[in-house]
C-alpha cells in the first residue's frame, strides 16, 4: 500500500481512539509529520503569523519607549586629541583649560587610562604646571574626558611657552553653594561621558564598580522633581577622592546629604561614604 493511501486510514484510526471509522468526516484533519499539513492548520498559520509579528513588534516598541534616553555621549576613537592646560591630580587627575566660551572661562578635562586602571597613570610630578596631554577624547555635552591609550608614549609633556595659561587654572575659585539632600545614583564618569550608552542602572552595576575601583572618578547623577538632571563629581566630605567603601551602592537608587561645591567649572558633591543609603 502506498504512503498516500495510508494517510487517511492512519488519521481516522487515531481520531477514533484506535478503532477504524471511515465514516468520520474529519478523518483527513490529523497531523502526520510526513504528510501534508491539514488545510485548517495552514489557514490558522497564515492568519496567526502576521498577527504574531505585529504583536512582537508592538511589544518591542513599548519596551524601548520605557528606556531612558542614552544621551549624546561620544567616544572619539578615530583620532588623537591634544589638550593644553594646567594639570591637577586631586581629587582626581584633570586638566583645566582656558576657554573664554566655557562657563567661568575654563573647561575641565578629566584624565583616565584605557580600560579600568586609571590609578596606574604616571604624572611625573607635573601637578600644578602647564602641560599638553594626548589621548582619545570622550565627551557628553559640555563634559570632557581624555583617555590615554596604553601604547601612546610621551602622552604628557610640558606645555610650550606660547601656550595660553592663567593663574586661576592652577587654583580655581571655590564656591560653596550649600548643603543639600540629593537622591539619584552613583556611576562612573567614563562610561557616562560616552564610552557606554546607557551608562547607568542595574545593568551597568558590575562595569561601574570595576571602573571606580580602578580609579575612574565617580559621579552622582541626580534628578530633581521637575525632571532636571545634574551630574556632580563625587568626593569625600573634605574634597578628597571617594573611598572604595561606596562600591556596594554603585548603580543603586540612593540618597545622601552633603555639601555642593563649585570648583572652577565643575560641581562637586562632598559627602562621606557612610552618608549614602539606599532608597
Amino acid at each position: 500500500m502506498s504512503r498516500s493511501m495510508t494517510r487517511p486510514i492512519a488519521r481516522s484510526v487515531a481520531r477514533s481512539g484506535g478503532v477504524l471509522d471511515p465514516s468520520r468526516d474529519d478523518a483527513g484533519e490529523m497531523f502526520i509529520g510526513w504528510a501534508d499539513a491539514p488545510a485548517a492548520d495552514r489557514r490558522f498559520l497564515l492568519g496567526a503569523l502576521p498577527l504574531g509579528l505585529l504583536g512582537a513588534g508592538g511589544l518591542g516598541w513599548l519596551l524601548a519607549a520605557e528606556l531612558d534616553d542614552p544621551g549624546a555621549g561620544a567616544w572619539l576613537t578615530n583620532a588623537t586629541h591634544k589638550v593644553t592646560g594646567v594639570l591637577a591630580t586631586a581629587p582626581y587627575p584633570m586638566i583645566r583649560m582656558a576657554d573664554p566660551s566655557a562657563p567661568f572661562g575654563m573647561r575641565t578635562v578629566l584624565v583616565v587610562a584605557t580600560g579600568k586602571c586609571t590609578s596606574a597613570l604616571e604624572f611625573s610630578g607635573a601637578a600644578g604646571t602647564p602641560v599638553t596631554a594626548s589621548g582619545v577624547l570622550i565627551q557628553r555635552k559640555e563634559r570632557r574626558m581624555l583617555e590615554v591609550p596604553p601604547l601612546l608614549e610621551q602622552w604628557l609633556a610640558p606645555a610650550s611657552a606660547a601656550a595660553p595659561t592663567d593663574a586661576t587654572l592652577a587654583a580655581p575659585a571655590v564656591e560653596r553653594i550649600g548643603r543639600r539632600r540629593l537622591s539619584g545614583a552613583i556611576m562612573d564618569s567614563k562610561c557616562f561621558f560616552g564610552v557606554m550608552r546607557p551608562a547607568r542602572g542595574k545593568t551597568h552595576k558590575a562595569c561601574a564598580s570595576l571602573c571606580i575601583r580602578g580609579g575612574i572618578p565617580p559621579s552622582f547623577w541626580a534628578r530633581t522633581r521637575d525632571g532636571r538632571e545634574s551630574v556632580l563629581l563625587m568626593t569625600d566630605a573634605n574634597g578628597g577622592p571617594m573611598p572604595m567603601d561606596i562600591l556596594p551602592l554603585v548603580a543603586d537608587p540612593v540618597e545622601a546629604e552633603g555639601e555642593i561645591v563649585r570648583v572652577g567649572d565643575l560641581l562637586q558633591f562632598r559627602a562621606d561614604a557612610d552618608a549614602y543609603r539606599r532608597v
